[in-house]
């Protein structure tokens, strides 16, 4: 019985450690983190993507065809952080354990690497669902003052 009681509180702890963030919310840290406009984007490209890769889930963390994806942008172990993939590369150099975190510092840092060196198009969900679309949407309504 304790066992059990002991499962369900950290089952109910863990959930409550993930958290999704607002698309305004969203809108604001990016902002802050400087992608407004960063390597020819604009913000809405950025919201887009991340909403498409995990629905603003922080601590998203998704089995790949190689390593896993992690965080808000759903970035790769094997090649962008370290999480003990064989092979991995860890090109951003950090911890993967560091894209969950809802601050999205070190999120935004690596995917910032990643789009100075492979574009937004290294996402698939960017070119599905965001390239070439009216990117407004994304941002409306989160202006700040």
């Amino acid at each position: 019985m304790k066992v059990a009681i002991a499962v369900l509180c950290l089952m109910w702890m863990s959930s409550c450690e993930s958290r999704t963030l607002g698309r305004c919310e969203v809108v604001n840290i990016f902002r802050a983190e400087g992608l407004d406009g960063f390597e020819g984007f604009s913000l809405g490209n950025y919201v887009c993507m991340a909403y498409w890769e995990s629905r603003f889930k922080t601590q998203r963390v998704r089995t790949a065809d190689v390593g896993k994806d992690y965080g808000i942008f759903q970035i790769n172990s094997f090649k962008w952080c370290d999480d003990g993939t064989q092979g991995g590369k860890n090109l951003c150099n950090l911890p993967c354990s560091d894209l969950l975190k809802d601050d999205l510092k070190a999120s935004v840092e690596c995917a910032k690497l990643i789009v100075k060196t492979d574009g937004l198009k290294s996402w698939d969900t960017w070119d599905s669902y965001c390239n070439g679309r009216k990117m407004e949407r994304w941002t409306k309504g989160c202006e700040t003052h």
